[in-house]
């Protein structure tokens, strides 16, 4: 624990890049048909989505703690009143499932309540499912998934394709491990173990795209796939010229979408405030030299916007 708080004190006085190309990549706001996919960007690796008929959430987190309570260990405590304002937000009051990549706390935290809230299923690693265990959701709604595991919730067809966390703090994964024993909040940030890394790659029958929760790389987990949209996570990665070449290119994506870059110390806010050290500059100029046939988007914090007409 020490150690972790030393690094993540070192973390808050290490600069930061900004970048304006964030808001002016804006995904742009059409009007929504009626049976068109779309999505609410909630923050770090956050999303709902919805056709419509079927809502789904992945990795909600709202209850943002600052980094001194979670370097410190200080138990953390699920917000309900942001959990209820968010489900009011994206109107995903009857939201079918709750998906979780991996059972990190800035992932799973707050699933257990919007599972809760809404009457969802909780779909994740046996981590995820002992997170839910220990909030008290039953077992009827809860999924345990394994790699290449595919679960069909409406029109959505998901499968869970195991990846692996980056290295995010000097080289390390943080807090690596699984949860053994349903775990009951408040708990602090370090209980709450990865438990694997899963890249979520979904289909409906308007468009396919892939939300990838953790920028680690494994090589050749994509072949043979292609997707019209890449959520991608870039909070914590080693470099994008490897996301490139073993996330983006493999798929042949027509859009990149950056995810998990803004600050989860701080609350979530529409006025994005980039993580400490994630380097924004770095990852447009990347980008925007890549040979792959792609383009960038960003999405503002709690507004909807079309994915699929």
């Amino acid at each position: 624990m020490k150690f972790l708080f030393v690094l993540m004190i070192t973390m808050a006085i290490s600069a930061c890049s900004h970048s304006d190309m964030y808001r002016t990549n804006f995904l742009k706001q059409t009007e929504p048909a009626k049976h068109s996919v779309r999505v609410t960007w909630m923050g770090t690796a956050g999303l709902y989505v919805s056709d419509g008929e079927t809502g789904i959430y992945i990795d909600p987190f709202v209850s943002r703690y600052g980094l001194l309570k979670v370097g410190a260990g200080f138990s953390l405590k699920p917000q309900h009143p942001l959990i209820d304002e968010w489900i009011t937000l994206t109107g995903g009051q009857n939201a079918a499932a709750i998906l979780v990549s991996h059972s990190h706390y800035d992932h799973v935290l707050d699933a257990p309540w919007f599972a809760e809230k809404t009457g969802a299923t909780i779909v994740g690693s046996q981590s995820t499912a002992n997170v839910a265990l220990g909030a008290g959701i039953p077992n009827n709604r809860i999924k345990t998934i394994r790699d290449r595991d595919t679960v069909n919730i409406g029109n959505f067809e998901i499968t869970f394709i195991q990846s692996v966390h980056s290295p995010a703090l000097f080289g390390k994964i943080p807090w690596p491990g699984k949860i053994e024993q349903p775990l009951t909040p408040p708990a602090p940030a370090s209980a709450y173990r990865e438990g694997g890394a899963y890249a979520l790659f979904v289909k409906h029958p308007k468009g396919t795209f892939l939300h990838y929760g953790s920028p680690g790389v494994k090589p050749g987990i994509f072949e043979g796939m292609t997707a019209d949209v890449v959520f991608l996570s870039i909070g914590g990665r080693k470099d994008t010229g490897s996301l490139i070449d073993h996330v983006i290119t493999p798929l042949h994506p027509a859009t990149v979408i950056p995810i998990h870059f803004d600050d989860l110390f701080g609350p979530v806010s529409k006025e994005v405030t980039p993580l400490i050290g994630v380097n924004l500059n770095e990852f447009w100029t990347t980008m925007a030299a890549s040979k792959s046939s792609f383009i960038v988007n960003t999405l503002p914090v709690g507004e909807e916007r079309v994915l699929f007409h």
